[in-house]
């Protein structure tokens, strides 16, 4: 009779032992897939499409830049919507080689900047498409897998902001006018 007494206990300690195991493995493995996803989001590319105004002056970039630490291979990127720079139709932003075409690659760091136009144009009454909400679409590969994003570019908030001001450059531009002036006078 205590042989089948503690029988039964080794029974229940070892069904215990082998759940406790279980449990374990399963945190362990757990534990693994999140150091893998970490280390993936360390080191994969994050393509960022940022509008910017450039300094000193009043003009609207679209910046374009990887900020992570590898690679966008095989980038396409597209444009939802005709937007023409410096309201002028013969510079569509969708025309342009970077939408047209695929980008073999694009180093980490790497930026690229594209003219939207005068905020005075965007903002205003402009003659052809100069929409202040488009959304760019980026799809690219690393490590072998392949990502698809869509950004959402709005240009609104820039509306009533001014750009950095130098006043070096202002006393220039105080002095170049007054140049002109005296120089016409003559």
């Amino acid at each position: 009779m205590i042989m089948e007494i503690l029988t039964a206990i080794l029974v229940v300690v070892t069904a215990v032992y082998a759940f406790l195991t279980y449990k374990m493995s399963q945190m362990s493995e757990r534990s693994v897939q999140v150091m893998k996803e970490q280390t993936e989001a360390m080191s994969r590319p994050y393509l960022v499409f940022q509008p910017v105004v450039r300094p000193h002056t009043p003009l609207l970039y679209l910046k374009i830049y990887n900020s992570g630490n590898t690679p966008a291979v095989g980038v396409k990127l597209s444009i939802d919507q005709d937007f023409y720079q410096y309201d002028e139709l013969g510079k569509n932003l969708k025309s342009l080689s970077i939408f047209d075409d695929k980008i073999d690659s694009l180093s980490p760091n790497q930026e690229m900047f594209f003219a939207l136009g005068e905020g005075w144009k965007v903002f205003g009454d402009s003659k052809n498409p100069m929409p202040q909400q488009f959304t760019i679409t980026a799809s690219y590969s690393f490590m072998n897998k392949t990502v698809e994003e869509k950004n959402h570019i709005d240009l609104r908030p820039f509306a009533f902001s001014e750009g950095e001001r130098n006043p070096i450059v202002e006393e220039l531009e105080i002095i170049r006018r007054a140049f002109e002036k005296f120089t016409k006078s003559k």
